[in-house]
């Protein structure tokens, strides 16, 4: 009897330890996020604060960019192009029996991003090309909900519940939104948790780096000289590359379970000023010959992208709506607890 009883007592131990037996918790997520204008006069950090949006699950970018595959294919040179319903084509080439790669497709003045290899093939990278404004309403063009075994899934914007919410913060003077977005995903701890990337409003990189220095556009001429004295046109080689987005508000929001839910922000929001800044090197080498000195580069108000950063840890309780404050911004959160989604 004794035996049976720790035969049953060792099974039931086995059980509880065994992956089937842990069911996997979900939630769903729900974050509003905006800006706001203020007097304030705190000193922001020099550069961005490091965001990690490379390993992040994007949510956004397959809804608001038009995703590119290239492909590289001996036998049939291929450029797949997603439309909004997921069905892909091959783009028509430019010219007869090349394909037009991602880049060289995308230079129409929208912004381009390269998310890595495609699970197509081990040669594919996916690109996106993206509007010059991110819409601050982000969701899915129909209800979705999670299925057993997937990864985050974003919602319909009418799955949300902040809307009420937004109303009253959309009122209050000075304030604008950037992002609103509701997901779900499982939760685990934090060394096994994936942060989701955040970002939203306009797209900087034509006029700043992605550091904050103002691009100083060069005047380019349309034509140039050929070695034989002819004027022949750029060549499509020579035309630069589209930089990558620089967005007004961009970062990661990265939320775990550790007995209580903890979540984790590293955002940089974007904002136009100046900042004194030394001479560019020909105008401080022009001012040197002039004064026949060796002082210093002087230094000018120049136009300059400052980063706010909003990098927090905080620990939550589950349906309540928490508000993360800030003197450039505001986050409304709130995780709500889910039923196990079906297989």
């Amino acid at each position: 009897m004794l035996r049976q009883l720790a035969v049953s007592i060792a099974t039931l131990i086995a059980l509880s330890h065994s992956p089937l037996a842990r069911a996997e918790a979900w939630f769903e997520v729900e974050v509003y996020i905006f800006e706001r204008q203020s007097q304030s006069t705190e000193q922001w950090p020099m550069a961005p604060i490091e965001t990690k949006t490379n390993r992040a699950i994007d949510l956004i970018s397959p809804v608001v960019g038009q995703a590119v595959v290239s492909m590289s294919n001996e036998s049939a040179p291929c450029t797949l192009v997603y439309d909004a319903d997921a069905n892909s084509h091959c783009a028509e080439s430019t010219s007869t029996g090349t394909n037009t790669d991602a880049t060289t497709e995308m230079s129409n003045g929208d912004a381009l991003a390269i998310s890595g290899p495609s699970t197509a093939s081990s040669n594919a990278v996916t690109s996106y090309r993206y509007p010059s404004v991110i819409p601050s309403e982000i969701g899915s063009s129909s209800q979705a909900y999670a299925s057993q075994g997937s990864g985050p899934v974003l919602l319909a914007s009418s799955q949300g519940q902040f809307a009420s919410i937004i109303n009253s913060l959309s009122r209050e003077r000075g304030n604008r939104s950037l992002l609103h977005m509701t997901w779900q995903q499982p939760m685990t701890g934090k060394s096994g948790s994936v942060p989701i990337r955040l970002f939203a409003g306009k797209d900087y990189s034509a006029s700043y780096h992605f550091d904050g220095r103002q691009i100083v556009q060069q005047a380019m001429a349309s034509s140039m000289q050929g070695d034989n004295g002819t004027t022949g046109m750029m060549t499509e080689a020579s035309a630069p590359l589209m930089p990558s987005p620089v967005w007004q508000l961009d970062g990661t929001l990265n939320i775990y379970l550790s007995h209580y839910l903890y979540i984790e922000t590293a955002l940089n929001l974007r904002k136009e000023g100046r900042k004194l800044m030394p001479v560019a090197a020909d105008e401080a080498s022009i001012n040197a010959a002039a004064t026949s000195t060796a002082a210093a580069p002087a230094k000018v108000m120049t136009p300059y992208l400052m980063s706010i950063p909003l990098e927090q840890n905080r620990r939550v309780k589950s349906d309540e709506i928490h508000y993360l404050d800030h003197p450039e911004m505001g986050m409304v959160i709130q995780i709500r607890k889910m039923a196990q989604p079906n297989a």
